[in-house]
């Protein structure tokens, strides 16, 4: 029910207390539909008497306004319906009836103001919509006049709570910042490589290893850290991120400041203390060209006990602080010590004095300012809000306000209306049609409104149906999607041609295919295996591509390789940045794992995928050996170079490994792990060479029959080693070991085993058989072949075949050697027997292994 009310009133209200109760009056009547729902407990005598809840109604409200509104003379009541009489109530003239036309007249009124909402038992969309809207417009012009006389004096007082919240928020802020930063640079004081610069003679070489540790401490922004400066007081250099100095020439000329010379920074390491905070400061660092850069920086001095010639600066910015931690309605902020001393000024003025601070209050009123201020526990640093005391004006009654709230509120009926009227209409015949289609179905009513109960029941149903079905289909299309990329990638053909509808054809892409190597220090130190490891970072890249390029797919080739295949468009720039941004995350663990990232070149249809695909995997062969992550694209590589032994390092090589020669052996691999290191050797390069290392040493292994336990061990180790330092400590300490084996057991030898070893090595390229050895042993077939295998743990045929494939890949690691013409040179006069051994020894054919070698 709507009711439109007017009163006429015999005399001006002079009292601000009888105009609030005529508001709340109207608003009683206006909210007479939702009362009628309620049990009351009225002091009217006629309550009770009416059987009708309406008519009861009507008599509370008549009853309070006939005993509270005295001034007034008349009431006149409007229906909007069906009921279009005008009621005049004389309110002093029926308080003075007697009270059987009281009540007669109260019945009367209510009758009139009976609608039909009474008898509705299920009340429609359209009755529902009106009296909500309704119901907020009564709401909100409520509220209003309930602020504009109650909430006059309020609104500074929130001023006040809501700048003392802010400043509380920022001194945690501040104070943990701080603390975070002290206890930071505490920890990296620490450092074993800080102790062991702190000398008279400086090590550059070592320093330099302390910058790229500064550099990776200071990439926390959670720090707001500029920078960080390593003050050296035996020395008298100074290391900051980018360079290190004299100290006089870092604080004259790179960090200059007026408040903070050279001098004053010498005399630090006289004071006793741990931690310091300074005042912030222009710092100015002039270039080469004497530009003038300067930045304002919060110094906070770090001494670590245990090595008090060391001092370490921590420079804060102090502008991305502020703006990160302050939040308030102005930009008057300040930091003072407990005289008053600013530490920082958010402004380019200084206040010129403070106020006299009360430890006991959080903010005091001074001329035209506010002042909020708090000291911080762990500083003992006060942070200082200034705010301007605006007066709040001060609302008053005028005919301008009263007139915009009656056309607001007559506005807000008439759209309520419209509004109403427009969603009631739509939805009225989506019930029809629903009803319809399922005549006679029984559903249960789970809401007030029967329009909405029947939506209800059966948009639920659809609904729960189509998000099986939803996801049934997504998870079975994003299988199929992988199916269809592995398909394309490794050219397997196949009769689903639906399968091609899953791959982007319109768009140029990018393959970038991630080789991941895991470290032993994975498993060791925080307990993980390489399979969720290669999850959670597949997952990682699978999101950021993603949200750069919402068409991009990847998934796991391998496993240990993730391959993406990017749709980035005009956004090549971007991809740049993003391949940069996976090295700096990756580069957080590189001491548990570090990766290879091949880009391949634009491409614009996808039947080139196989191409790019091949393109990216002989990208992986030009990888450095080093274990940082590298990103590796196509016109930034050089032609692939293998490692080859030339015929007389060949020859020393065997001589000096067969004979045990540890000193000679170490001289070789030392010589050419710097050659190696020198050039910048890749990694398929570094592994021939190891690989020649591993064959000469299991050669002599065999020929001094030797258990090959210790030789598989150092392999296993071999196979984590990814710079050169770790391969040569892993060298020097096994190889003394494998030579101390081939000496002992030289003195030990057997006079057979080396004839035979010796001829094989001479003449394998000549017809050899198991009873021409016997005979030049003057022994026979079956005790020489029993006896070799005793010895060497290998048959005589295998080991003859293992001589002839070595000295094979040697030749075919040249370009000038048939593959026919090598297997000639080494014993093989059929090319099948050849190819058949060559696969038995190394896995793959000659051609294969020459296209590799080739890459």
């Amino acid at each position: 029910m709507s009711l439109s009310v007017n009163r006429t009133a015999k005399a001006a209200c002079v009292k601000s207390s009888d105009c609030r109760a005529s508001s709340c009056f109207i608003v009683l009547i206006m909210l007479l539909p939702l009362l009628l729902p309620l049990p009351f407990t009225s002091p009217c005598p006629h309550y009770n008497e009416s059987p009708h809840r309406l008519k009861r109604a009507v008599f509370v409200i008549v009853h309070l306004i006939c005993n509270t509104q005295k001034n007034c003379e008349v009431m006149k009541i409007r229906p909007l319906f069906k009921h279009r009489l005008l009621i005049n109530i004389d309110v002093n003239r029926l308080e003075n009836r007697p009270r059987r036309e009281r009540v007669v007249f109260m019945n009367r009124i209510a009758t009139l103001l009976k609608l039909p909402y009474a008898r509705i038992k299920s009340p429609s969309l359209f009755f529902w919509l009106l009296l909500s809207y309704m119901t907020i417009v009564i709401l909100l012009v409520t509220f209003i006049l309930y602020s504009v006389f109650f909430y006059k004096g309020q609104i500074k007082d929130e001023v006040i709570t809501y700048n003392t919240v802010n400043l509380k928020n920022t001194i945690d802020s501040y104070e943990a910042n701080i603390s975070l930063i002290q206890n930071s640079v505490l920890s990296f004081s620490m450092n074993e490589k800080i102790a062991a610069l702190d000398k008279p003679n400086f090590d550059y070489a070592a320093g330099s290893k302390l910058i790229d540790e500064l550099q990776v401490f200071l990439m926390n922004q959670s720090l707001y850290l500029e920078n960080m400066i390593v003050y050296f007081k035996k020395s008298n250099v100074t290391i900051e991120k980018s360079r290190g100095a004299d100290a006089d020439v870092m604080f004259q000329r790179y960090f200059a400041s007026a408040d903070y010379s050279y001098d004053f920074w010498r005399a630090q390491f006289d004071n006793l203390y741990v931690t310091r905070i300074l005042p912030s400061s222009i710092f100015s660092e002039y270039d080469y060209s004497n530009k003038k850069i300067t930045r304002q920086l919060i110094p906070i001095i770090i001494k670590n006990q245990t090595n008090p010639s060391v001092l370490i600066i921590a420079l804060a910015d102090a502008k991305k602080m502020y703006m990160a931690f302050h939040q308030s309605i102005t930009d008057d902020f300040y930091i003072v010590d407990d005289v008053q001393r600013p530490y920082f000024v958010s402004g380019d003025e200084v206040h010129e004095a403070f106020p006299v601070f009360d430890v006991n209050a959080s903010f005091l009123r001074d001329g035209s300012n506010y002042y909020f201020y708090k000291k911080g526990q762990s500083s003992r640093l006060t942070y200082v809000n200034v705010i301007p005391d605006d007066t709040i004006s001060q609302m008053k009654w005028n005919i301008n306000f009263v007139m915009l709230l009656v056309l607001a509120v007559l506005i807000s009926i008439l759209a309520s209306f419209l509004f109403s009227l427009r969603l009631n209409r739509p939805v009225k015949q989506l019930v029809q049609a629903i009803g319809q289609l399922t005549t006679g179905f029984p559903w249960h009513k789970n809401s007030a409104i029967k329009e909405f109960a029947i939506i209800q029941e059966k948009v639920r149903h659809l609904l729960d149906s189509n998000y099986d079905i939803s996801q049934n289909l997504e998870e079975k299309n994003s299988l199929l999607r992988h199916y269809a990329y592995i398909n394309q990638l490794k050219n397997i053909r196949n009769n689903a041609s639906f399968l091609k509808d899953l791959i982007k054809s319109n768009q140029p892409y990018r393959i970038v295919l991630f080789k991941l190597t895991f470290r032993p220090q994975l498993l060791e130190e925080i307990d993980d295996d390489e399979e969720r490891a290669t999850l959670f970072i597949s997952a990682y890249i699978n999101k950021i591509l993603t949200e750069k390029y919402p068409e991009s797919l990847t998934f796991q080739l391998e496993s240990d390789q993730l391959l993406s295949v990017i749709y980035s468009g005009d956004a090549e720039l971007s991809l740049d940045e993003t391949l940069e941004g996976f090295k700096i995350v990756l580069d957080l663990d590189r001491a548990y794992c570090f990766s290879t990232i091949a880009v391949s070149d634009r491409y614009e249809h996808p039947d080139e995928f196989k191409l790019s695909f091949e393109q990216v995997k002989s990208l992986l062969q030009h990888r450095k050996f080093n274990d940082m992550n590298q990103v590796l694209r196509e016109n930034a590589n050089p032609r692939l170079a293998n490692y080859y032994l030339m015929p007389a390092q060949e020859e020393e090589l065997n001589a000096c490994m067969t004979n045990g020669n540890e000193s000679q052996v170490m001289q070789f691999i030392h010589r050419e792990l710097a050659a190696l290191r020198k050039r910048e050797s890749t990694e398929n390069e570094v592994q021939s060479f190891v690989s020649c290392i591993v064959d000469r040493t299991k050669r002599a292994f065999i020929v001094n029959q030797l258990d090959s336990e210790l030789l598989q061990t150092m392999q296993a180790r071999l196979q984590h080693c990814h710079t050169f330092d770790e391969l040569e400590l892993l060298f020097e300490e096994w190889l003394p070991r494998l030579t101390d084996l081939i000496k002992s057991k030289k003195e030990k030898k057997d006079h057979i085993t080396s004839f035979v070893f010796e001829y094989l090595e001479q003449h394998y390229a000549n017809d050899i058989t198991l009873d021409m050895m016997a005979d030049k042993l003057n022994i026979t077939r079956s005790y020489l072949s029993t006896y070799f295998k005793e010895k060497t743990g290998t048959y005589f045929v295998d080991y003859v075949n293992l001589i002839r494939i070595s000295r094979a890949k040697e030749l075919l690691s040249r370009s000038d050697v048939k593959i026919q013409d090598a297997a000639a040179r080494v014993g093989y006069q059929n090319i099948n027997s050849f190819n058949r051994m060559f696969k038995k020894f190394t896995g793959v054919t000659p051609s294969e292994f020459r296209k590799v070698e080739r890459v």
